[in-house]
Formats: C-alpha cells, structure tokens, sequence
C-alpha cells in the first residue's frame, strides 16, 4: 500500500508537470480538496521534494517549479 505522503508527492509532481509552476496556496488548494492536509504538513512535503532534488522553490518569485531533469521522468 502506498503512503498517503508518497501519494501528495505524486500529485504535487503530476500537478507541476502539467502547469509548469504554482504556487504553495495554489498546490495547497488543489491537494486539499483530495487529501486531508494543513498548510504546514503541505510546506514540509515541500521542503522534502526540493531537498531530494524533485522540485525548486523561487521564494522571491514565489512559486514552484520541476527542474528540466525531472521533466524527463515517465
């Protein structure tokens, strides 16, 4: 069975793969309305993907990205 944080993951990464970037609140909106998620435990799946190198967070620009290496995962 997959864990209900590997499956938010997924969905963040799906998410930015189609749009290209979003915001915390706009990825906080989308994920919500499936997942029973707060803000803060959303921020720290956040912080998590861009450690292990999945997504990049632009604070000054205020939003979030997949960096091209990850765009070539099927």
């Amino acid at each position: 069975m997959i864990s209900k944080k590997r499956l938010i993951e997924s969905k963040i990464l799906e998410y930015l793969k189609n749009k290209g970037k979003a915001t915390d609140k706009e990825l906080y909106e989308v994920i919500s309305r499936e997942f029973d998620i707060s803000l803060n435990q959303l921020l720290v799946i956040l912080m998590q993907l861009e450690m292990e190198g999945f997504i990049t967070v632009y604070e000054g620009k205020d939003y979030i990205v997949l960096p091209k290496k990850t765009l070539n995962i099927p």
